[in-house]
C-alpha cells in the first residue's frame, strides 16, 4: 500500500529492493541508473539517484513503488559525481557547460542535493545549473539553500492543475498540486528560473494544457527568452508504464502546438540556440559493439535480469572507464556477483553500455 506522505513511499520501496549506494570506486560513466550521461553536446546530464516517491502513470523509466520490474534502486556518492563531472568538463573545454541534474529517479529526494549544485557551481566552466523535478519533495528551506547554492533552473514535471486529476497521473493520494504551485512562487522569488513540461496524455490532460500555460504566463515562469512550458508528446516506452491512450504522431503533435501558440499568444518552443545547446567534444567510446571484454560483477542492475558491471583493467580515468549492465538470467545473482566473467557488448550508444554473458 501506498504511504501518505512521500517518505512513506520511500521507506515502501526500500522494503521491497536492495538500495546500492554507489561508492567512489565505481566508474560513473556507462548506465543509465546514475553518474554522467553525455551527448556530444555542452549538457551534461547528471544523474545521483533512481528512487522517486510517485508513479505516474506513464513513466517511462517504471520508477516508483509501483514498480514492476525494477530490483534495485541507486543512490551515487557526491564526491565521485562532482570528481567525475570536472574531469568531463575538462575534456569538454568549453565555457558555457550546462549541468541538467535528472535521472532515471526524482533528484528532489537525494540527500546530498543542496551539496552536489554547490558543487557543480563551483567547477570551472560551468555556466548553469538545472534540474528536473516533481518539486513536492522539496520544501522552502531547501529551495532557499538551492538558491543559494547556485541553482539556476528547475525544469517543473507538473501534468495537471486539477488537484483529482494530478493524483492520479503522480499515481499517489498524497500528491498535492497546489503545494507544487506555491512552491513555484517560492522558486521564483528566489531567483530561480522555472519552466513547465507537461507529458501531454490525449483524452486526459488535453483542457490542462490551456490552464497550464496561463498560469505559467501569470506566473512570471520562463524568463531570459525562454518558453514558460515546454510540452512534452506522451511516448510510450518498452519498460515504462503505458497509457492506454492514442499516440498522437509528431506532425499532429506540432500541429496542436501552434494552434496553442496562436490562440494564446504564447511561444511554447525553442531550439537549439535558444536554449544554448551547441556540439562540444564527445567523450570517446573505447569498447565497439561486438568487443569482448572482461568484466567484474558488483551488483545488481536496476531491472531484474540485469546486473552491473565494471569493464576491466580500470585505467583511473573518467575519460575510458565504464560500467556497464550484463544481462544475465535473476537466479545467477550468487554465482555472478563478486566474480570477474567474460561479456560481448550489443549496446554502445552515447557510452551506454549493454552486454551478455559469453
Amino acid at each position: 500500500m501506498i504511504g501518505v506522505t512521500w517518505k512513506d513511499s520511500i521507506n515502501e520501496i526500500e522494503g521491497k529492493r536492495k538500495i546500492i549506494r554507489v561508492s567512489e570506486d565505481v566508474p560513473q560513466v556507462g548506465v543509465l541508473a546514475f553518474g554522467l550521461v553525455d551527448r556530444g553536446t555542452n549538457i551534461i546530464e547528471v544523474r545521483p539517484t533512481t528512487l522517486c516517491p510517485l508513479s505516474c502513470i506513464y513513466c517511462s523509466v517504471n520508477a516508483g513503488p509501483r514498480s514492476t520490474n525494477r530490483w534495485a534502486e541507486f543512490i551515487d556518492d557526491p564526491g565521485a559525481l562532482l570528481s567525475a563531472l570536472e574531469e568531463v568538463i575538462r575534456f569538454k573545454d568549453v565555457n558555457d557547460v550546462e549541468v541538467h541534474i535528472d535521472g532515471m529517479g526524482e533528484p528532489g529526494v537525494y540527500p546530498h542535493l543542496v551539496e552536489l549544485v554547490r558543487g557543480i557551481k563551483a567547477i570551472s566552466g560551468v555556466s548553469r545549473v538545472s534540474i528536473q523535478t516533481r518539486l513536492y519533495m522539496l520544501n522552502d528551506d531547501s529551495l532557499r539553500e538551492l538558491a543559494q547554492a547556485g541553482l539556476d533552473r528547475i525544469n517543473l514535471s507538473v501534468d495537471s492543475l486539477n488537484p483529482e486529476l494530478a493524483k492520479r497521473i503522480s499515481g499517489v493520494p498524497w500528491y498535492d498540486v497546489n503545494r507544487v504551485k506555491d512552491l513555484v512562487t517560492h522558486a521564483l522569488e528566489l531567483g530561480i528560473n522555472v519552466i513547465i513540461s507537461p507529458v501531454w496524455l490525449p483524452g486526459i490532460n488535453d483542457d490542462d494544457m490551456v490552464s497550464i500555460i496561463k498560469w505559467a504566463r501569470e506566473a512570471g515562469l520562463g524568463k531570459n527568452e525562454l518558453p514558460p512550458v515546454l510540452i512534452q508528446k506522451y511516448i510510450p516506452h518498452k519498460r515504462g508504464r503505458r497509457v492506454k491512450v492514442r499516440v498522437m504522431t509528431w506532425q499532429e503533435f506540432w500541429g496542436k502546438i501552434r494552434e496553442l501558440e496562436n490562440k494564446l499568444g504564447v511561444k511554447l518552443s525553442a531550439t537549439n540556440d535558444g536554449l544554448n545547446i551547441h556540439r562540444a567534444p564527445k567523450l570517446p567510446i573505447p569498447y565497439d559493439v561486438d568487443d569482448e571484454v572482461k568484466v567484474r560483477i558488483i551488483s545488481r542492475g536496476i531491472i531484474k535480469g540485469e546486473f552491473l558491471g565494471v569493464i576491466l583493467p580500470l585505467r583511473n580515468s573518467v575519460i575510458y572507464d565504464r560500467v556497464i549492465t550484463v544481462i544475465a538470467e535473476p537466479n545467477m545473482e550468487k554465482i555472478l556477483i563478486g566474480k570477474q566473467v567474460k561479456v560481448r557488448i550489443i549496446e554502445n550508444n552515447n557510452n551506454i553500455y549493454i552486454g551478455r554473458l559469453i
